[in-house]
């Protein structure tokens, strides 16, 4: 986490220095679009002063947010480092429309991007309330279910051994998410492993031992924060009849 927040905070600090007042009308994004009309309306000295003053706080504020966060909690330092940009931009929108002279609609526009921007941060963190935790499992006459995000079903006849690990397997590299969540110190969803092979994590990462299911659809593991996984795995046994 601290490798992805480094990037970022290097590609925030550095988009302050990137943009100038020579190339803002190719890759300033709004202003690129503007007739040269509109562009003349706008004090566009004075907010590239302010948009990279803006960058080079965000770029540095995240990383040292993240870091600090991530001594006590890294789930919440997850969050901060997904959601601290969506609101930081937001209030950067809001404050540009002041750099603007021209029509009320353009104010109407930053407001509402304003907007769309921390209604995204909103669902992220509400999201993220969710998948930083662990998810539940229910057994019902003839199904095992994992609820939540990225959960599934699993008949109890494709259940073929079951064991308690006390690691998991080896990731194929940095990018072995297929489809799935990884935040903080929990990963939930499919994930290849060395060798190639998919496998089904629904686990927090830092807690041991964690249950083992051989299944006919693939491996699953599976553990929870506040749930003994040696009495959920004799559960699992007397509820497939061992």
């Amino acid at each position: 986490m601290i490798y992805v927040a480094f990037f970022l905070s290097l590609v925030f600090y550095s988009l302050g220095f990137i943009v100038t007042k020579n190339n803002a009308k190719y890759i300033l994004s709004g202003y690129n679009t503007m007739s040269e009309t509109e562009r003349a309306k706008i004090d566009i000295d004075s907010y590239l002063r302010f948009f990279k003053r803006f960058h080079i706080f965000l770029g540095i504020s995240l990383f040292v947010g993240t870091v600090l966060i991530g001594f006590f909690n890294n789930n919440r330092a997850s969050m901060f480092m997904t959601t601290y940009p969506l609101i930081a931009y937001a209030w950067m929108v809001f404050q540009g429309k002041s750099f603007y002279k021209g029509s009320s609609s353009q104010m109407v526009i930053s407001y509402f991007v304003g907007g769309i921007l921390l209604i995204i941060a909103a669902v992220i963190g509400f999201q993220g309330s969710q998948d930083y935790k662990s998810s539940e499992l229910v057994l019902t006459k003839d199904l095992l279910e994992i609820k939540g995000s990225f959960g599934l079903k699993i008949r109890k006849d494709d259940i073929l051994n079951q064991a308690l690990v006390n690691e998991l397997p080896e990731m194929s590299g940095s990018f072995n998410k297929i489809n799935g969540f990884a935040g903080g110190d929990y990963a939930k969803g499919s994930f290849k492993v060395k060798g190639g092979k998919v496998v089904r994590l629904y686990v927090n990462k830092k807690v041991a031992p964690v249950l083992w299911l051989n299944t006919s659809k693939g491996d699953i593991y599976y553990n929870a924060d506040e749930v003994s996984m040696s009495e959920l795995n004799t559960k699992i046994m007397r509820w497939r009849g061992l």
